[in-house]
């Protein structure tokens, strides 16, 4: 695959660009020749028709990061005075929350509601969602299939069903749960996006997001909107992450299988208070994670709760850190970790002995041993 690093493309003649900026004009990237990398570029269309086959979706836009998709899909149906009312999932990434915040709210004046887990639990009930959905009659939905840090995972299908028996637009982040586990286009989704920073590329050493849909009006709105505030992914960029994406199933599976093993470790150690991972039949949330992703793969993502809080995590953490770093990013190679409280605020997540803990493609030998050794020197 080339790398295309040219800003612009050249025209044969006056009427080649007549056409081409007309056929741009009435659909993005229809013409016959290219015009300008921020319209579109050859690597980067080339690597989106890859990441569309992963997602079983008949389109895909790059970007460049997880918070330009999440922009991207949302802008999608922001009517000016005709937006209407948004519903959003409580449990979703803390970065997502300050863009409603911040943007949606403050500077765009969308009105939101959140939709909250059962009180005092760690799941939903689909009943008071649905009683929701008529209350508020909100015009767009958007939720996490698995939530971020807590692993909470929705019965996806029926909150999708749920809404499109009431005409709302659905638009899932799938970065967690990821097309190994779940293509939410073939229940019914309307837009699917992904931080492609996270496991589509697997590697933490590029930037990126995707926005991924069937609808082709929505292709055009969402290529429209990235060329005119400029967020497509550079040439350089979706070139490596092309690369990266051949190997997306071996990865994956191996950080599922890695996980799967760690969790049951962790669960059964007496330093640890408390194991989150879908997994295991004490999850919250393990039956609907069996429905969803069909029983064998349950994601890399374990959250667990040390014994003797935040000097416990200081100490567990110092004494792993030759093998599984501190990074605010997940989906990595190697196994890295957060301190849910520190990055996510006690405020919001009051657990002092609170772990979240991304599963790397490492060989599982390895990791255990590291983890065995820190937890002995809690």
């Amino acid at each position: 695959m080339p790398v295309y690093r040219d800003s612009a493309f050249v025209f044969d003649s006056i009427e080649q660009c007549e056409q081409t900026f007309q056929a741009e004009s009435a659909n993005p990237q229809s013409g016959d020749a290219l015009i300008y990398t921020r319209y579109g570029n050859p690597t980067v269309m080339e690597v989106e028709q890859q990441i569309a086959a992963l997602e079983g979706s008949k389109w895909a836009v790059l970007n460049g990061s997880g918070m330009s998709a999440v922009d991207i899909a949302l802008s999608l149906y922001h009517k000016a005075d005709q937006t209407g009312t948004w519903l959003f999932f409580d449990e979703i990434y803390g970065g997502t929350k300050a863009y409603i915040a911040k943007v949606l709210e403050q500077r765009r004046g969308v009105r939101v509601k959140y939709f909250a887990p059962r009180t005092g639990q760690e799941s939903y009930d689909l009943d008071e969602f649905a009683r929701v959905l008529d209350e508020v009659r909100p015009t767009l939905l958007y939720f996490e299939p698995v939530s971020n840090p807590l692993l909470i995972v929705a019965n996806g299908r029926e909150i999708i069903r749920l809404a499109k028996e009431r005409g709302i637009p659905v638009v899932i982040d799938n970065t967690f749960a990821t097309p190994h586990l779940w293509r939410p286009l073939a229940d019914g989704a309307d837009i699917v996006l992904h931080s492609a920073t996270k496991y589509l590329s697997g590697h933490g050493n590029i930037t990126a997001g995707v926005v991924c849909g069937n609808d082709d009006a929505l292709r055009q709105a969402a290529m429209a909107y990235r060329k005119y505030v400029g967020l497509i992914l550079s040439p350089d960029d979706a070139y490596r992450l092309g690369t990266q994406l051949k190997t997306f199933d071996l990865r994956v599976a191996k950080q599922n299988e890695n996980a799967f093993k760690l969790a049951q470790l962790l669960a059964s150690h007496d330093k640890v208070q408390q194991v989150r991972f879908p997994g295991l039949p004490t999850h919250p949330t393990h039956q609907e994670a069996r429905a969803l992703f069909g029983g064998s793969d349950f994601g890399a993502m374990i959250t667990f709760d040390l014994k003797g809080g935040r000097a416990a995590c200081e100490t567990f953490i110092a004494a792993i850190a030759g093998h599984v770093k501190f990074l605010t990013t997940l989906g990595d190679a190697q196994s890295i970790l957060i301190h849910v409280p520190t990055v996510f605020t006690p405020e919001r997540f009051p657990f002092p002995g609170m772990i979240r803990f991304s599963v790397g493609f490492e060989a599982y030998d390895t990791l255990e041993a590291a983890v065995l050794k820190a937890l002995a020197a809690v």
